[in-house]
């Protein structure tokens, strides 16, 4: 079978992209971050090492036009298009199947991702849609469906069995094949072929490289060992999480860095290894060699994941790039998030990150229904010693936007606290749920916390930090700083563009309902 795998370019009114592949939250750029959909990159791999041809179709890191997206798949004539749902987009995706399909009647579309995961008969219902993946998982479950779809071309509708999905019948009826199987064993899915997936696309413009080419790895971790945060599309009973061999990820960094020339890895997984696995890692970079050949690492974790001894194996391997959740500074926040910490552990772990020479990056939030002056004011007064006492050296904030039905969705949609039920107010542009004070505020609170990189103390900050001789410092001053400034401007751009914009509340008969 001719596979497809396939993003297109979604444009907004301000001519911004929305960059859907492995983000946690889809967000509109004017300068964009291309992302490597890991597990869709695995998919692809896992589909051509079957025998099916793929045509592997990132229309946005390709810099194609939506027409130019839609003809040159128009004229690839596929078997199957899959495409990746989420909240923000769901419209656009409604819209564009029913076009495909007019063109490519005889087309098998196929919706993954986690909105239409969660809410199936809704997008069989607003789309062309045949098959919707009920299960995060996609390369387990198009490795196993598409040879069965090829096997029995005529009645695959009828016949097909495979758990997790949600089928079209030739009569428009829905045929639903129960749950799909929550736990895989991570290494029988493939590492990603680079060259089949055009790897060069994704290694130049990301945030997250202070040295190019880079590229992410093939996920260690599937979803989050976590999985608690009420926010987070890796949390609920369809989810859970699986592990990957420390051996074989060692063995694609080795690849990555030798035969591809690659300066800079980050692992995505939603939470990356903790304890013995993190020091088997970092020890098996060291014994490979691979801490002297130029290349940076990072990846995500959590605070309280990551002892003393485990960080300084990590630098020592020349682990540089470390994400970390704060999302806010108070304990009745943390709570409610079912973060898992307190604010009190969170110094020593930076600490201990700055003290070996790794840089933080930290993300907040702003924006939860709940929400108050004082614990807004907590936060970025926080946020700000962290950043000017050299503790952390980058933040990302974004708007806390209901997604993909999560936990913390349901919630604001039970609680009647949401006040748009159009999905393309889900963008991360503006507020969409009541708070306690005007929304306003907490634009302005996102303003203050990007700023900081330019407040003359952070300056100085890094500066000093360049007195230690560590080339990574001087990147990130002379390098980095040039390209930061730019990013920062987009972001307080993208995400205060509707100050003084407030959402209007619905009719509380109009709200959405958290099982519909």
């Amino acid at each position: 079978m001719r596979i497809a795998i396939s993003y297109p370019p979604i444009v907004n009114a301000r001519g911004q992209k929305a960059m859907v592949s492995q983000n946690r939250n889809v967000q509109f750029f004017q300068k964009p971050t291309y992302l490597l959909p890991v597990t869709h990159a695995q998919a692809a791999t896992w589909i051509r090492d079957l025998g099916h041809e793929i045509y592997w179709d990132d229309a946005n890191a390709q810099l194609k036009t939506y027409d130019k997206w839609l003809s040159d798949l128009v004229a690839w004539k596929p078997d199957m298009v899959i495409f990746e749902s989420t909240t923000p987009v769901m419209k656009f995706y409604w819209k564009t199947t029913k076009q495909l399909k007019e063109r490519l009647p005889e087309t098998i579309t196929v919706m993954t991702g986690y909105h239409s995961m969660r809410m199936p008969e809704e997008t069989m219902t607003e789309s062309a849609t045949d098959i919707v993946l009920r299960s995060n998982h996609a390369d387990f479950v198009l490795s196993k469906m598409i040879p069965k779809i090829a096997a029995d071309r005529a009645n695959w509708r009828r016949t097909l069995e495979l758990e997790g999905l949600v089928i079209r019948q030739t009569d428009g009826s829905l045929r639903k094949t129960g749950d799909f199987r929550q736990v895989e064993p991570l290494e029988r899915s493939p590492l990603v072929d680079r060259d089949l997936v055009r790897w060069k696309d994704y290694a130049y413009e990301n945030g997250n490289f202070l040295q190019t080419p880079g590229t992410y790895a093939t996920s260690v971790i599937r979803d989050c060992m976590f999985g608690k945060c009420t926010f987070c599309r890796y949390n609920g009973p369809d989810l859970t999480f699986s592990v990957m061999p420390v051996k074989r990820s060692l063995d694609e960094y080795q690849t990555l860095v030798e035969k591809y020339g690659v300066k800079e890895i980050f692992d995505d997984s939603g939470v990356w290894y903790r304890g013995k696995e993190a020091r088997e890692f970092a020890q098996g970079i060291i014994d490979r060699g691979l801490h002297k050949k130029g290349c940076y690492f990072g990846f995500n974790t959590r605070f309280e994941y990551l002892d003393e001894e485990t960080i300084k194996l990590l630098a020592k391997a020349n682990f540089r790039f470390v994400l970390i959740g704060l999302e806010a500074a108070d304990d009745e926040t943390l709570q409610r998030l079912n973060k898992g910490y307190q604010i009190q552990h969170v110094e020593k772990c930076l600490k201990w990150l700055t003290q070996y020479g790794l840089h933080p990056h930290l993300t907040i939030m702003v924006g939860y229904y709940w929400q108050t002056q004082e614990q807004l004011d907590q936060t970025v007064a926080y946020v700000r010693k962290l950043m000017l006492t050299g503790l952390a050296r980058t933040l990302q904030v974004t708007l806390c936007t209901p997604l993909d039905y999560t936990p913390y969705h349901k919630e604001c949609i039970d609680k009647g606290v949401l006040l748009t039920r159009d999905y393309d107010d889900h963008d991360m542009s503006k507020l969409i749920v009541k708070t306690p004070m005007s929304h306003d505020q907490y634009y302005k609170a996102v303003r203050q916390m990007y700023s900081l990189a330019f407040h003359p103390l952070f300056v100085l900050r890094q500066v000093r930090f360049m007195m230690g001789f560590k080339k990574r410092d001087w990147q990130f001053l002379f390098t980095y700083g040039m390209r930061a400034i730019r990013r920062v401007r987009q972001h307080i751009f993208n995400l205060t563009v509707n100050e003084g914009k407030p959402v209007q509340g619905l009719p509380a008969a109009s709200a959405p309902r958290a099982n519909s």
